[in-house]
């Protein structure tokens, strides 16, 4: 049996102007680069992104990308703060925390896992696998990104809290990121496969300890 809880709708103008900004900025990037902005929203049913802009010599720095990097952070941080907002408050729990403190300590945990990423490559002389998967995760992401922004209305302007929502909500976002794995898999077997004890340590190190230590320490 479903547990509605009804409650007053705080002031959403910010959260508002965050994802009329998050918009802007897509069409920004949809103007400067129309096909790659087409090509990136079907990443998950068509490649024909990566092979036509993964050999660009700047595909994971350039203006396109920066925008929706920025897209990728102000949406994730606005998922973040809301399911964290909607658990704590169901739970009756006395957390305190704002968009800002989540938007900087998520921009610093990208950074400092992409800076670790280069390190490994590095050390273990494997750097060209390494870009290729940067380039590959930050590209399904961006797309994550886009995906999240009609859950993002439903959570920020929904006048019920239940727990099912939140599951629900965690549920669709974790698919939307083992889809991508599932589909970086499948279109690198043969790379992935000639060095699958990094892809491993790859994964456990920098995928899975961080997001169990996080939810451990929010949930």
């Amino acid at each position: 049996m479903l547990d509605f809880t009804f409650r007053n709708i705080p002031n959403t103008d910010w959260i508002t102007g965050v994802l009329l900004l998050i918009i802007l900025l897509l069409g920004f990037a949809k103007m400067i680069h129309q096909d790659k902005f087409n090509k990136i929203l079907r990443l998950f049913t068509s490649n024909r992104y990566f092979l036509n802009y993964g050999k660009e010599s700047n595909r994971t720095f350039n203006t396109f990308s920066n925008v929706m990097h920025l897209v990728q952070l102000l949406s994730f941080t606005l998922l973040g703060y809301l399911i964290i907002q909607k658990w704590t408050r169901y739970n009756e729990i006395q957390y305190e925390f704002n968009y800002l403190d989540l938007f900087g300590f998520i921009t610093l945990y990208l950074i400092g896992k992409l800076i670790i990423l280069k390190l490994i490559g590095i050390i273990f002389k494997f750097h060209k696998l390494q870009d290729n998967l940067i380039f590959l995760k930050i590209s399904y992401l961006n797309l994550i990104a886009v995906y999240l922004i009609p859950l993002i209305a439903f959570l920020t302007y929904s006048e019920i809290i239940n727990k099912q929502i939140i599951y629900l909500s965690i549920i669709y976002v974790l698919f939307l990121f083992l889809f991508s794995y599932l589909l970086i898999l499948l279109n690198n077997k043969k790379i992935i496969y000639n060095n699958f004890f990094y892809f491993i340590l790859y994964i456990c190190t920098l995928e899975i300890a961080p997001l169990l230590i996080v939810m451990k320490l929010v949930f």
